[in-house]
């Protein structure tokens, strides 16, 4: 009888240990247009001749600049952008500065990130020319 016992107990705890080692799902990563999302402030860029640097609100397809340079800041037109999760990149339209006719131009950022990170930097993918525009990193903002 103890060994009937001790046999039963035992193949109860050998099933326990099999179904106990399946593999657990791991939990989905997050994406860059999930990252995206949030408030964000540049480094320090030099525009033409003059230093400045930008406070974005990216979130839902939209994302507003503002231009501060000095003391003094411009809010920019809201504008749209998309993502390509599998490539992070990043398409932003063309921000319509102060004194500047509306483009439709498209510009494309490859986006350096990390989940879980609080940075982020863009890399233009087109950067020829005198027109062509800054690698920014992004820190998440605290101030806005």
């Amino acid at each position: 009888m103890k060994k009937a016992i001790l046999i039963l107990l035992a193949m109860f705890l050998s099933i326990g240990m099999f179904t106990s080692c399946e593999e657990e799902e791991e939990p989905a990563q997050m994406q860059l247009s999930e990252f995206v999302q949030n408030k964000w402030e540049s480094q320090d860029l030099l525009l033409d001749d003059t230093e400045a640097y930008f406070l974005a609100e990216i979130f839902n397809g939209f994302y507003t600049l503002t231009l501060v340079v000095g003391g003094e800041s411009a809010e920019l037109p809201k504008a749209g952008y998309i993502i390509d999760d599998m490539d992070n990149i990043i398409t932003i339209d063309q921000p319509q500065f102060p004194g500047d006719e509306p483009s439709d131009e498209k510009i494309p950022f490859d986006v350096t990130w990390v989940e879980g990170g609080t940075t982020m930097t863009w890399t233009p993918v087109y950067s020829s020319g005198d027109d062509a525009p800054p690698t920014i990193v992004w820190d998440l903002s605290t101030d806005m």
